[in-house]
């Protein structure tokens, strides 16, 4: 199990669910309890920053395993990025669990880490980066998302033509740079593929990040396709 590595170290507070008897059959099932804990429903709760810092310790321990740390920071970003996808998702409605209190404590948690996780990047395989690169794009002002934006580039190059993965670290890194007219070409043109689309008056920040989001997903999902 996951929480074996973690068994001779002090619980933190809001780490009750992690590190309790409650039987699981799998990493997966206790992960999406907790995840699930934390995130309900894609939505913050006043207590969601609590377990912020616990998924950044995880997510940068080299004992577990890469596919669950590319999650963790996948959970990191949906988190950071709460509000500005909803809000695009939504609108020009309002999400019927907003929570901006619960949301701007948690988007200010993850950018607490941002650093400690982005410092990662020349150590950690690509299925960790590619989740790392959409950490950066949530906060393209934070002195670190800028730092990445060389070697976000030097990835992007790896994946020539129309990959997903290529589109993917693209559009992120043009979210990084903040440049609003590539940004907005970038979205209509991914946007008319397979990718649900947000209504074109929406904030374009929030739309950019909403596909980026839907993005991710499809490359976690094919991660977990090539587990052994």
């Amino acid at each position: 199990m996951l929480t074996d590595g973690f068994a001779d170290r002090p619980a933190l507070a809001h780490a009750e669910l992690l590190f309790a008897n409650a039987p699981y059959d799998s990493d997966r099932e206790l992960l999406g309890d907790f995840y699930n804990e934390i995130l309900h429903q894609d939505t913050c709760s006043e207590h969601t920053h609590e377990g912020v810092p616990l998924l950044a310790v995880l997510a940068a321990d080299d004992r577990v395993p890469p596919r669950e740390r590319m999650s963790l920071v996948s959970l990191l970003f949906s988190i950071a990025t709460v509000t500005e996808r909803h809000e695009a998702e939504c609108w020009p409605q309002r999400h019927p669990h907003a929570n901006p209190a619960g949301e701007e404590r948690s988007r200010a948690s993850v950018e607490a880490v941002l650093p400690q996780l982005l410092e990662r990047w020349e150590t950690e395989c690509v299925t960790v980066r590619l989740a790392l690169a959409a950490i950066a794009a949530a906060f393209p002002s934070a002195g670190a998302s800028e730092d990445l934006l060389p070697r976000l580039r030097t990835m992007a190059g790896q994946y020539p033509g129309w990959t997903l993965p290529g589109d993917y670290v693209r559009l992120a890194g043009t979210i990084a740079v903040g440049r609003r007219e590539n940004l907005l070409t970038a979205v209509e043109s991914l946007t008319r593929q397979n990718w649900s689309p947000t209504a074109r008056s929406a904030p374009l920040t929030g739309r950019a990040l909403h596909l980026l989001d839907q993005m991710l997903s499809q490359l976690r999902a094919t991660a977990k396709t090539q587990d052994p």
